[in-house]
């Protein structure tokens, strides 16, 4: 699979329940999408938004949806999470990989004198 856009969310924690027609139609609220992949043992799936706005819209407001008994993890895909899948990024598109690191960042500066 070849990805279409750079607005790709990486879903995990999903249920063994929970299939690929029904993360499609959780993320169909939020805008418009070209593709959703699941991954059954992985307990993930990818979903391609096709604009920036509604990828940012469906992270924020499905981080921590509970569906099937499962609490959802949502973030942007990075491109380890696309070549999992086998997805393909062609070269004039920026995958955006945030840090999915909750810890605090360090400071470089030093208090000892």
């Amino acid at each position: 699979m070849v990805a279409k856009s750079e607005y790709i969310l990486f879903i995990e924690n999903l249920s063994s329940a929970t299939r690929s027609s029904d993360v499609k139609k959780e993320c169909q609220y939020y805008g418009d999408i070209y593709e959703v992949e699941r991954d059954y043992p992985s307990h993930s799936a990818l979903v391609e938004f096709r604009r920036a706005k509604d990828a940012q819209y469906a992270w924020r407001k499905m981080e921590g949806v509970s569906i099937d008994g499962r609490r959802w993890k949502v973030d942007y895909a990075r491109k380890e999470d696309l070549k999992f899948f086998g997805w393909k990024v062609p070269s004039d598109l920026c995958t955006p990989s945030p840090s999915r690191s909750r810890s605090p960042v360090r400071s470089t500066y030093s208090d000892d004198k």
